[in-house]
């Protein structure tokens, strides 16, 4: 698979800047892209930007299906996590969850048709997301009944490496390693930015290349933890390994804490935000 392959490609991405973070090579040419999560619940500058970030998007192939997230981000133990016909299981709001893989199906089916190249999420959601997953289910749920192709990112973090590893018997062998769009990339980063809806990091480079792996089969038993495993292409991002455990802890209360005072200040009316 080479770059022309994937020329009128449909990108189904979980949320608003996943297209530009994983398949950034492939945008200008793809047919459509397909975004799935809207609203951002406790996070409201996040949800307000999203509403807006479509007028005059730098993509007219991309539009937004505003599924409400399920707010279940970091709830899955990823050493021993445990798959669902709908995703992951989560520790948080299963319920929504549950119920946003059939809107999303619903929602998918009137814009994949047969014959359609997909891109997609991989299996292990990146670096570990569970709507990510939730939407590489969705689609391969909607290949069982038509005719596509379905293709997956090759980037993972270390937080889910092993999950990944596991799940090698679901792909074929990788594409050609392809030349991202660095320029496309900084200009929709600029884009989200400029809305409040950037969720990535500030100044974020992008790798030189990435590829895709092809689905040959979604529901392929796990390969076992007890194999050794030889190399293969991936871009892998670092999230937990690099720093301390407490350095993490310190990290995701603060996200909570400033989401908190971002949700007061928005009920009391004011327009302040903190940065």
């Amino acid at each position: 698979m080479k770059l022309e392959s994937f020329k009128s490609a449909v990108i189904v991405m979980a949320h608003p800047d996943d297209e530009v973070l994983w398949a950034s090579s492939i945008l200008s040419t793809a047919r459509k892209v397909i975004l799935c999560y809207g609203e951002a619940p406790n996070d409201a500058r996040t949800t307000e930007g999203r509403r807006t970030v479509f007028d005059e998007f730098p993509l007219s192939t991309a539009f937004n299906l505003n599924i409400a997230e399920s707010h279940c981000y970091d709830s899955t133990h990823w050493r021993e996590p445990v798959e669902t016909s709908y995703g992951v299981r989560c520790g948080r709001n299963k319920n929504s969850y549950k119920k946003n893989f059939h809107l999303l199906v619903k929602a998918l089916e009137a814009h994949i048709k047969d014959g359609d190249l997909v891109v997609t999420h991989n299996p292990w959601g990146e670096y570990g997301h569970e709507e990510h997953i939730q939407v590489f289910r969705a689609v391969a749920h909607i290949g069982e009944r038509r005719n596509i192709r379905i293709f997956v990112s090759s980037y993972v973090s270390d937080r889910v490496l092993y999950f990944m590893e596991r799940n090698t018997p679901r792909l074929a062998a990788a594409s050609d390693l392809l030349p991202t769009d660095k320029a496309l990339g900084e200009k929709l980063m600029r884009h989200y930015q400029a809305h409040n809806c950037w969720t990535w990091e500030d100044g974020y480079k992008w790798p030189d290349y990435e590829c895709f792996y092809e689905i040959v089969n979604p529901w392929a038993a796990l390969r076992s933890d007890k194999l050794t495993m030889s190399s293969m292409p991936v871009n892998v991002i670092w999230l937990d390994e690099q720093t301390p455990t407490y350095t993490n802890a310190l990290r995701s209360t603060k996200k909570r804490l400033i989401s908190g005072v971002r949700s007061l200040l928005q009920r009391t009316g004011s327009k302040s935000f903190p940065p």
